[in-house]
């Protein structure tokens, strides 16, 4: 059917000596105007340009939610780090020594090791103990400083894995065993009375606290208990104060 209806153009512009031809022109020309006037009317109608503004704007939308999620983060950051500063200020009360920030990360290390950013310069010295916690309840010593720098001090934590440390709780003597993310394990007598929540203290640590009891397993048949021993509070603390000599 297309080929026969070229053919008759063909024929009809030839024996029209090339108006027909002409006019077909002229019927395409007038297509593709009304084609593009009605693209136009489309376009201009509102309904794409609705859509890139309503893009335009959840994009913006979205970066401003973005800002303000890093401002609450940034916000929340600041209001933990004046927590802890105010906290260990209460130090300074009972124990002669400094505050100092955290630098590196206290679970990384597979050692457990972590470095404060205070160093011989500040007064630091090997062997000073390193606390944390709530004052209000005496702090708890969470390692001991190992050897320094001018301005940074390594650090060595009190239940480093595989770490001992004798410990006294309930009047009860154990030996400590670390197992790192400040949690440690200890062996006692069966009839020991020891329960969850009793206070753990070191003689090796000057009498301090380092730890409650988290837990206390025994098996039938056996002559002791396992006693779990845990830092009562989140190892993700920003500073520690450091007692001095």
């Amino acid at each position: 059917m297309a080929t026969v209806f070229v053919i008759a153009v063909f024929v009809a512009d030839t024996l029209s000596g090339g108006s027909a031809r002409a006019f077909a022109r002229a019927g395409a020309a007038y297509m593709w105007a009304t084609g593009a006037s009605a693209g136009e009317t489309v376009f201009d109608s509102g309904f794409f340009s609705t859509r890139r503004a309503l893009e335009k704007e959840n994009k913006s939308l979205r970066e401003e939610l973005t800002q303000l999620q890093t401002r609450v983060a940034v916000f929340d950051i600041l209001k933990s780090e004046n927590e802890s500063l105010r906290l260990l200020t209460r130090f300074t009360e009972r124990e002669r020594g400094i505050t100092a920030p955290i630098i590196s990360s206290f679970r990384s290390s597979p050692y457990g090791t972590f470095l404060i950013g205070a160093g011989s310069e500040d007064g630091i010295r090997a062997g000073n103990l390193v606390m944390a916690g709530d004052p209000q309840f005496g702090g708890f010593v969470i390692g001991r400083v190992e050897n320094t720098d001018a301005r940074i001090s390594l650090v060595k934590a009190v239940f480093a894995p595989n770490e001992t440390t004798d410990a006294v709780i309930s009047g009860i003597s154990v030996m400590l065993l670390g197992r790192g993310g400040g949690q440690a394990r200890a062996e006692a007598p069966r009839d020991a009375e020891i329960k969850t929540g009793d206070a753990v203290f070191s003689p090796l640590m000057g009498g301090k606290a380092i730890g409650v009891v988290g837990g206390v397993e025994v098996d039938k048949g056996d002559a002791s208990e396992r006693v779990y021993v845990m830092v009562p509070f989140s190892l993700t603390s920003r500073f520690v104060y450091i007692i001095g000599e």
